[in-house]
This record gives structure tokens, C-alpha cells and sequence, in this order.
């Protein structure tokens, strides 16, 4: 516990994890449920997170690179 506590010691690295996490409930709930299926829109908003959340993790870990080379 205490390497993980080291490892999201700031705001940017909690945000990647919690991104990370997202993305892997919305792969998992994609895969499982039949709920986007079944409705169409709804499917089209849930299909769409995961690159959207892809992108957003990519701007994030570029932010922290960033802000571990200053």
C-alpha cells in the first residue's frame, strides 16, 4: 500500500488511474450487458467513451511527462 500511495501522490496520476479504471468498466460493461443493444443511443454514447477516455488518458500521462521533466 504504501508503493501505491508514493505512486499517486498528485492530482495527475490519481486522474490517470481513475481514467484507467473508467476504462476498463466501460470495455467490461460493453462486453457483458446488453443494455446498448438494445438501445441504440444509448449504445452510440457508451460505445464512444472508450476513445474519448482513451484520448483524454493520453493527454493526461503527456501532462505528467511534462511536469516530471521541470
Amino acid at each position: 500500500m504504501r508503493y501505491l500511495r508514493e505512486v499517486f501522490d498528485d492530482w495527475l496520476t490519481r486522474t490517470a488511474g481513475i481514467v484507467f479504471l473508467l476504462i476498463i468498466g466501460a470495455v467490461i460493461f460493453n462486453t457483458v450487458s446488453d443494455l446498448p443493444t438494445r438501445y441504440p443511443l444509448f449504445g452510440v454514447f457508451s460505445f464512444s467513451m472508450i476513445p474519448i477516455l482513451f484520448i483524454a488518458g493520453g493527454v493526461i500521462f503527456v501532462l505528467a511527462i511534462l511536469r516530471e521533466i521541470r
